[in-house]
């Protein structure tokens, strides 16, 4: 018989969403992780998601992607004009839609992912108020439930989210992000 979750949490292994796992884990929500593997330059990230989650026996999912995209995150020096250098074309729109498979096919009407407000500010699209808007609105006509795409941290501040993380014990030991990295 599979297990019911409540929740699907995109996990990348960063503050972002590590916050967002221990959030739900508080809210003793039954939540499932899935990790992309899409040939990022700082592969690490998914070790620590991985270890976050071995620890805490939370169950996970590695997506493995060969993405035919050239960026600053996957092949060294391709940048987007009007976005942030980080810019991968696409990558939560499909991450997303996998994520959307994946909660259809296990009846997960909740997807998280852990956009924040200087998403906004750094240029990152996929990660404005508006783009969740539209991708809900589709979602609302795609398949057999309605899914809903939700960005708890959306209105935070990076600065307030590692606050906030401190608060649960979330400290730089525990997670990593290759944006800071760089």
């Amino acid at each position: 018989m599979n297990k019911k979750y409540d929740l699907l949490i995109l996990f990348s292994g960063g503050y972002d969403s590590t916050l967002l796992v221990q959030l739900a884990m508080n809210m003793d929500a039954n939540i499932l992780c899935l990790l992309f593997d899409y040939g990022q330059k700082h592969i690490i990230e998914l070790e620590y998601a991985k270890e976050f989650c071995l620890k805490r026996n939370i169950p996970y999912e590695i997506i493995k992607l060969s993405l035919p995209i050239a960026s600053n995150l996957t092949d060294e020096k391709k940048t987007y004009e009007g976005v942030n250098i980080h810019h991968v074309p696409a990558r939560n729109l499909m991450f997303l839609s996998i994520a959307a498979s994946i909660a259809e096919s296990k009846e997960i009407l909740t997807i998280w992912y852990g956009a924040n407000y200087e998403d906004r500010e750094k240029l990152f699209p996929d990660c404005y108020q508006e783009w969740i808007f539209k991708l809900n609105e589709l979602l609302e006509i795609n398949g057999s439930l309605k899914i809903t795409v939700e960005a708890p941290l959306l209105g935070m501040s990076k600065e307030t989210i590692k606050t906030l993380a401190k608060v649960f014990n979330i400290n730089d030991d525990k997670v990593f992000s290759g944006y800071e990295k760089e």
